[in-house]
């Protein structure tokens, strides 16, 4: 039955609601060995009881009518009836709960029939042992046809989840009708081959705060640490307390992983803006509560900005779509009061500012510069021009404060200062800026503050105060060291005898330091304060040189997670940040870090310091590419040229990235800024002195596969491997020799000698999501694994997969339906991908190699008694492997004759006296032991 299907595919993964609609081009299979059996309990919808309950079946909703209809069916004759009619009309019916087994797959498919309407849709909903809804993965029906269609939606269950339902609903407020019919489930069990390691990387990274009071009245700081789940925090500022923690889990009970925005409404309740659900959370500290309001604007997944109205309402700017929302908190209602999107270039509401004075909101928005006024009352907009916002990519920060507007624009970061009442710009493109955002209005009326990075007289560099005088116009430094940048301020009466009166409070930077500076004795105090780090979610995966796995984290990054496959263990490093690509060229390794696209350079054969300043750096900062470059995605070292290769992506609202050559010898870095005009490099592959370049079209167009000439430092070819698709995104030499590369979700095949495409098809074709994305490698048996992240389509959410594809057949199979991203491949054959903050390793005993052989050299073999001479050796596995990791073995060093020469650890053999003897050197490793082959030295001459 199922390699007969050839409808759409509605598919999604479960650390944030998700929805996707997915055709196939050719048949799928499946990773499981065993059949699997529909458990699914009158999925036809035919039997009844005399009470009209439907066995199997519930309402969704204390409102909701179960509905069959005896007039429109496919098979049988019943079918399933779900209809809204309004917005606030009950609908939905849900299943009765089924065993789910983590990371198994469980696939619903079913007959659906739209008949009028939109926004149906069918949920997958995990539950914990405990009855807690860990995850919900929807498909949506398909538009009003007046034809049946094939409905699928399938799912990898997550970690924790023991059960799962099938509910039938509308997403959001809409309304409409549509029939279901001939429901199945079908579920596998987990895979044995299958091992979660734990997360890899933790930082403490405080996005933003905000400022007010607690349950008992004190002055308190909100903040969010970013984690795998963000945790809100609320801290005692006087006492520098933590009172409370809270985990921000939206309502599918997907993690949040941060929050860039927090706000205090005027009546004292906290509000979080949050990624990557776009979920609004509000928090009450008279109860000590947190709870999730939900998703604002359905089609978004980050809520990047939020202000403080009237009323206790608050207004909140997105992205995707840039729409500017209301929260009510009398109506507990959110509502889209204006999408500010006019081209597809722009994307997101990155500041507001509310002007009580007029009832007006300023917008701000990205990803290129522009400013806007909405009145609240007529809900008209008009747009604030200023020539030199022409090229900037955000207004990134707003502030509306003694009746003016302070104005934060990226790049750069510069200051503009904006009088409403004479519709003027009183300040311009001060440079001397560098902050997020600004203070409100000092309490006596006066200053609003900010920092800078200032050279003092002598040439010191410090984090300065600036404070801005809204009587006289008059701006500049207060001289006072904060010890970072400013990312959110406040005032606060401490009470204290150093700090009388008012105090500025805010933190510096985003790792939990803090400044307090009294505005009456100009006194600073630059605590640390004592919030836990937190594990992050994962962003990138790589092999290092030395074979072990290097994982870093999303945003910050925070550390790095090293892991040893022989040791079975993780070591946790500290201060790198998040890496794009990782690279390699003479042993070390490259790590290419976002933000402003600066380079690393890793040695693993020496310890790692980020942190000891009396000891040389490792990993060592290179330096930035610069050119308006922001995400180093693609990194291939080149030891026949000793060079390394990156491709990058610009910074937000710029087009055009680079192609950069770096020399290790020189230590110079050669940027060749739009090297394909207006597209990124996304991927590279070398071979004869030819860099093969994968490309994203950035201002429409199709992504491109390019040969660049390394001697001449000429494009050769531009072409177009798969026609309609805006990115190539991903190349590796695949299994034939020839190069494997995937546009968007089409698999192609590009003969190099040739220069033509020699195969191509569209695998995934709803996927749209072009950055670093899908990860491709060749496995043991030759056949090509792969993940894919399919991007924020069907609604603008999120889905992934982990494949293979046979190199001769080119059929595909669906290893896990999700839950899998950035895959990797270590020396021996196991499988790596993220699962939000743990990585998770898969050894299928049919790709995983054992040790095989171990090929032992000496640099000579002739000696007098006292030489020491140097050896090497080389490890190989199966299927023509090698390894270097050898971490976990058991290395024994053996001589016939130790009294006349052995061979150390230290990669020495040292003769003594006259003789011969024989060395070797004999390996465990992973229960199998292997001795490498015999070298005879002799041992000559007086002593």
């Amino acid at each position: 039955m199922r390699s007969k299907w050839r409808s759409r595919l509605a598919a999604a993964l479960s650390v944030i609601m998700m929805f996707a609609s997915i055709g196939w081009a050719k048949s799928i299979t499946y990773a499981a060995d065993e059949e699997l059996t529909n458990v699914m309990i009158n999925g036809g919808f035919e039997d009844s009881e005399e009470d009209g309950r439907l066995p199997g079946w519930q309402p969704d909703e204390d409102t909701a009518v179960i509905t069959v209809s005896e007039s429109v069916y496919a098979e049988g004759e019943r079918s399933l009836q779900v209809e809204r009619l309004s917005p606030a009309a009950g609908s939905g019916v849900v299943s009765d709960a089924y065993t789910a087994q983590p990371f198994g797959n469980v696939i619903m498919t079913a007959s659906v029939l739209s008949d009028e309407g939109q926004g149906g849709k069918a949920d997958l909903r995990f539950y914990d042992a405990g009855g807690k809804l860990v995850s919900v993965v929807s498909g949506l029906v398909g538009e009003t046809s007046g034809k049946w269609q094939n409905l699928r939606v399938a799912a990898s269950a997550p970690k924790n989840a023991t059960e799962v339902r099938v509910a039938f609903g509308f997403n959001g407020d809409l309304t409409g009708r549509y029939f279901v019919d001939s429901v199945s489930l079908e579920s596998q069990a987990s895979s044995p081959y299958l091992t979660n390691l734990g997360p890899q990387s933790s930082s403490l990274t405080l996005m933003t705060a905000a400022f007010g009071k607690d349950r008992n009245g004190q002055d308190a700081l909100f903040t969010v640490a970013q984690g795998d789940p963000a945790q809100f925090i609320v801290m005692d500022v006087a006492s520098k307390e933590v009172k409370s923690t809270h985990p921000l889990v939206a309502l599918d009970g997907s993690n949040v992983s941060a929050a860039w925005a927090i706000v205090t409404a005027s009546d004292g309740k906290v509000y979080i803006g949050s990624t990557p659900n776009g979920t609004l959370f509000q928090y009450d500290p008279a109860e000590d509560k947190l709870r999730a309001i939900g998703k604002p604007v359905p089609t978004d997944t980050v809520i990047w900005t939020l202000v403080a109205g009237e009323d206790g309402k608050v207004y909140g700017g997105t992205g995707y779509s840039q729409s500017l929302f209301e929260y009510d908190p009398v109506t507990d209602q959110t509502r889209i009061l204006k999408s500010f999107k006019t081209s597809s270039k722009e994307a997101h509401i990155r500041s507001l500012a509310y002007d009580s004075d007029r009832q007006m909101i300023y917008v701000g928005g990205a990803d290129v510069a522009k400013l806007y006024q909405y009145d609240l009352a007529s809900g008209t907009s008009i747009a604030l021009h200023h020539p030199e916002f022409i090229g900037k990519t955000s207004v990134y920060d707003l502030q509306y404060a003694g009746g003016k507007l302070f104005v934060r624009v990226d790049p750069g970061p510069v200051m503009f200062v904006y009088d409403p009442d004479t519709a003027s710009w009183i300040v311009n493109n001060n440079t001397a800026y560098n902050a997020r955002g600004f203070s409100p209005l000092s309490p006596d009326g006066e200053e609003v503050f900010y920092t800078y990075y200032e050279t003092l007289p002598g040439g010191a560099q410090q984090w300065s105060l600036y404070s801005y005088d809204v009587r006289t116009g008059d701006y500049g430094s207060l001289g006072v060291d904060v010890k970072g940048a400013g990312v959110a301020f406040g005032y606060v009466q401490l009470d204290q005898t150093n700090y009388p009166g008012w105090t500025l409070v805010g933190l510096a930077g985003n790792s939990g330091r803090a400044f307090y500076y009294n505005l009456e004795t100009g006194l600073i105090e630059t605590p640390e304060l004592p919030f836990p780090a937190q594990f992050v979610e994962l962003f990138n995966i790589g092999k290092s040189t030395d074979g072990q796995m290097l994982s870093s984290g999303f945003i910050s990054g925070g550390g790095m997670g090293i892991y040893s496959p022989t040791r079975n263990e993780t070591k946790h490093y500290p201060q790198i940040g998040q890496v794009e690509g990782f690279g390699s060229l003479n042993g070390k390794m490259y790590l290419g870090v976002y933000p402003r696209a600066t380079i690393f350079e890793y040695d693993p054969a020496k310890p790692w310091n980020r942190t000891d300043p009396s000891e040389p750096n490792n990993p060592l900062r290179l330096g930035q590419l610069g050119s308006e470059q922001d995400r180093p995605v693609a990194m291939l070292g080149v030891e026949e040229e000793n060079l390394l290769y990156i491709g990058s992506y610009p910074i937000a609202g710029k087009t055009g990235g680079a192609l950069t050559v770096y020399n290790p010898v020189t230590g110079t870095f050669d940027v060749k800024r739009d090297i394909i005009s207006g597209h990124s490099i996304n991927s590279l592959l070398y071979k004869n002195g030819k860099l093969f370049m994968a490309t994203g079209a950035m201002t429409g167009g199709e992504g491109k596969l390019a040969i660049y000439d390394t001697a001449s430092g000429r494009v050769e070819l531009e072409q177009v491997p798969v026609a309609g698709k805006k990115a190539v995104t991903s190349l590796i030499w695949g299994p034939d020799g020839n190069i494997w590369g995937m546009a968007l979700g089409s698999l192609f095949i590009y003969d190099p000698e040739r220069q033509e495409i020699i195969y191509s098809e569209d695998m995934f074709p709803a996927a749209d999501y072009a950055h670093s994305n899908p990860r491709l490698t060749v496995g043991t048996d030759g056949n090509v694994y792969g993940t894919i992240f399919t991007g924020y389509v069907a609604d603008h959410t999120y889905t992934s997969k982990m494949f293979k594809i046979d190199a001769a057949s080119k059929s595909l199979s669906i290893l896990l339906e999700s839950n899998a991203e950035k895959l990797a491949q270590d020396d021996f054959g196991n499988l790596y991908f993220k699962y939000g903050s743990e990585l998770m390793k898969s050894s299928d005993p049919n790709l995983v190699v054992q040790l095989d052989k171990v090929q032992l050299e000496a640099e000579s073999l002739q000696l007098r008694p006292g030489d020491e001479v140097g050896y090497s050796y080389e490890v190989f596995l199966d299927k023509e492997r090698t390894t270097k990791e050898l971490s976990g073995a058991v290395i024994e060093y053996l001589s016939s004759r130790p009294e006349k020469a052995e061979i150390d650890p230290k990669g020495k053999i040292i003769a003594k006296h006259p003789g011969q003897a024989e060395l070797s050197i004999r390996i465990t490793l992973n229960g199998v032991t292997v001795e490498s082959n015999k070298i005879k030295v002799k041992i000559t001459g007086p002593f």
